[in-house]
């Protein structure tokens, strides 16, 4: 027999101490409202007065707040510094603040029956608010006795998480972990059946801290409607008989014993979420990235040999020219148009022009189309060189944001609150100096193709000259 202090208080008040038997269960619910499944009271006065004490001592008409600023009398905190100043709304003046290292943290002394069709005392919804601050998990367990008949709370550990589901294992209510407070409104029964609840763990398992506040129950939606979104739709799981012994040796079967160096191997950095992580810097450093990919595959298919120095070509026409074949030397300058072949053709067609005005004129040709082709690669030096910069700059202005919620959050959000926000803004620099150090290395590399190629047109050009001059001199 479980009895209040002050229900003491008052059989000794009334007198009443041998006429009333208080049967099988009592339930302390909102500092002190209490009530009887079964009681047999002799004495009309000492129940007035008990139902009086209780429906002053009551909270919200089915409501209990499991933690909302402080948690309920009889219940405690397993690690008090964890509530701290703060909150997920305005008004709210504390919240549960937990790290991994202090996972889990536990709110225990409950005793609260889920039931499909609550009576008093009893609940079915429950209603509370995360944030991660980093990291991909979160999660919400719930302790559980006297599960009766469907037992589908041991399918998901009567656990409420958020993320991919590699560290934890439950009821998912969200794929991801959004990085601000979340409500989250569930349909206890629903979700895991007929059980009696008896503690709340707060589940952060990787790297990063996290908080929760507003922990209510409702016996009905309407109970908290001030403080949640409408209910979200429970996932009803099969009936099923669970035996609790095969079930705890399957858990110790499958969950194997990790050692510091295997904790460690799995340590790994999802880039496509940090690159998404990255801000609006990120979104200039993909035009570049783009733009510097477009040039490079451009450039390559132009800047060829057959476009500016065919091989063999300066020797065939200098062979015609040896035959005084004049005619056939212009057809195969033709037949392969390019830089060469067009200073070429020039020089054959004006072979009787001022000797002087036909060669510079020639090597104007040559000249300006080897720059025209320098140009066009020229973009790349300049995305090599602005990438670098433009990330820098991302990472300048995260790490005035990280800083920014430091002065806002104090330690609330501990140290790793600053090293996530830098290493997110190092991402910048990162995507910076990915697109500048193959834009560098593709225009050196063309630059250098151009170059070579430029030699071999003036070698072709003076081989050329040289015949027709000696030629003609023959003649």
């Amino acid at each position: 027999m479980y009895l209040n202090e002050k229900w003491n208080g008052f059989r000794v008040a009334f007198g009443i101490f041998a006429d009333v038997e208080l049967c099988n269960h009592i339930n302390i619910i909102n500092h002190g409202n209490f009530i009887a499944e079964k009681e047999k009271v002799f004495g009309g006065v000492g129940f007035v007065a008990l139902l009086f004490f209780g429906a002053s001592h009551a909270g919200a008409k089915g409501r209990y707040e499991v933690f909302k600023d402080k948690v309920p009398a009889g219940a405690q905190v397993s690690e008090p510094k964890a509530v701290r100043e703060g909150g997920c709304r305005e008004g709210s003046t504390h919240y549960i603040y937990v790290q991994p290292s202090e996972t889990p943290t536990r709110i225990s002394g409950l005793s609260i029956p889920i039931r499909e069709n609550p009576g008093p005392g009893q609940y079915r919804y429950i209603t509370f608010s995360w944030i991660k601050w980093g990291g991909e998990e979160i999660g919400l367990k719930l302790g559980a006795k006297n599960a009766k008949g469907r037992a589908p709370g041991k399918k998901y550990n009567y656990t409420y998480m958020a993320g991919p589901g590699k560290e934890l294992s439950g009821l998912k209510v969200d794929d991801k972990v959004t990085g601000g407070w979340t409500v989250v409104t569930r349909d206890l029964w629903k979700d895991f059946g007929d059980f009696t609840l008896t503690d709340i763990s707060f589940l952060c398992p990787t790297r990063r801290d996290a908080g929760f506040d507003n922990i209510i129950l409702g016996a009905t939606q309407d109970d908290f409607a001030d403080v949640a979104p409408k209910i979200l739709p429970g996932k009803v799981a099969a009936v099923e008989e669970i035996d609790d012994a095969a079930m705890d040796s399957v858990v110790l079967e499958d969950v194997p014993v990790e050692t510091d160096e295997e904790a460690e191997q799995k340590v790994q950095i999802d880039w496509v979420a940090q690159i998404k992580a990255g801000g609006f810097i990120m979104y200039p450093l993909y035009l570049l990235g783009i733009l510097a990919l477009v040039i490079t595959i451009q450039r390559f298919f132009t800047s060829t040999r057959g476009r500016l120095a065919p091989k063999g070509l300066a020797e065939k026409v200098c062979a015609c020219i040896e035959k005084q074949d004049y005619d056939a030397a212009v057809a195969l300058c033709r037949k392969k148009p390019s830089t060469l072949g067009n200073a070429l053709g020039f020089i054959v067609e004006h072979r009787d022009a001022d000797w002087e005005a036909v060669c510079q004129t020639a090597g104007d040709m040559a000249a300006r189309d080897i720059r025209g082709h320098l140009s066009r690669i020229y973009p790349l030096s300049v995305i090599s060189s602005l990438s670098p910069l433009l990330g820098l700059f991302g990472t300048i202005v995260g790490m005035i944001e990280a800083f920014g919620l430091v002065a806002l959050f104090g330690d609330e959000g501990g140290a790793s609150i600053l090293s996530d926000s830098i290493s997110k803004a190092l991402i910048t620099t990162a995507a910076g100096l990915i697109v500048a150090m193959p834009s560098i290395a593709v225009y050196f590399i063309l630059k250098s193709r151009i170059s070579n190629l430029g030699a071999q047109i003036e070698t072709g050009v003076e081989q050329v000259v040289n015949t027709i001059y000696l030629n003609k001199k023959t003649v």
